[in-house]
């Protein structure tokens, strides 16, 4: 059974973490590649001279890169969508973690995590169809109240550490106003106004009186959170 021997690569693996991942994980396959077309080729080329081993050599290498690059066999696809996915799963796990300790410098219930799992899945990018931005998925109006720059320059709503620190002080704004975590959350989802205009005492009595999208808005949020651990006081 003949083995296949891979080349050194050029570069050493210090400077490898510093390449862009796209380009070396097209390199690597290219590698894989070369070795198996030469392979393919060595008993066509076992009785060739050397400047034809040397001419084939050259042609495989470019042909290797080709294939690489046109989708190859499928490991720089792999590989690519490994790094990504785990590159996703250490920025979401930086967020959740940054976002859980502003909560707590802020003194206000861990629960309230559970706002932007819902809003936005933590997609500090994420825009709605009603132009709800960021990921506290703040309208631009209420942004602008809460002092976040919103304009066709800057849009802070983007901003994770802004957005949290000004969604945390509007959620502490509603709840000395509203004292109710439940009336909290239909605010913040429904708006002030629209909440009191319907009546507080109302809707708690009656869900019906809001509209569907806040409804489960609410069930999603106490669906993750039971309704106990709403503790009122922070």
């Amino acid at each position: 059974m003949n083995r296949i021997y891979f080349s050194k690569p050029s570069y050493n693996y210090g400077e490898l973490g510093k390449r862009d991942i796209k380009e070396v994980a097209k390199e690597f396959e290219a590698v894989l590649i070369k070795q198996i077309l030469k392979e393919a080729y060595r008993p066509i080329l076992k009785n060739k001279s050397f400047y034809q081993r040397v001419s084939y050599d050259m042609l495989l290498e470019n042909l290797s890169m080709q294939l690489a690059k046109a989708g190859g066999i499928g490991i720089a696809k792999f590989i690519l969508e490994k790094y990504e996915k785990a590159e996703k799963t250490y920025e979401d796990n930086d967020l959740r973690k940054l976002v859980e300790d502003m909560i707590r410098s802020a003194g206000l219930p861990s629960w309230i995590r559970k706002i932007p799992e819902v809003e936005s899945g933590y997609d500090p990018n994420a825009v709605s169809h009603k132009g709800a931005a960021g990921l506290w998925q703040l309208m631009p109006e209420t942004a602008r109240g809460l002092g976040l720059r919103v304009d066709e320059e800057v849009d802070e709503r983007f901003d994770p550490v802004k957005s949290t620190r000004a969604a945390l002080e509007y959620i502490k704004t509603l709840y000395e106003r509203l004292k109710d975590w439940r009336l909290v959350l239909i605010a913040y989802n429904w708006g002030i106004g629209n909440l009191m205009r319907a009546g507080t005492e109302n809707v708690l009595k009656d869900p019906s009186l809001l509209p569907e999208e806040t409804r489960n808005y609410l069930n999603k949020i106490l669906g993750m959170v039971k309704l106990s651990t709403l503790d009122d006081r922070y």
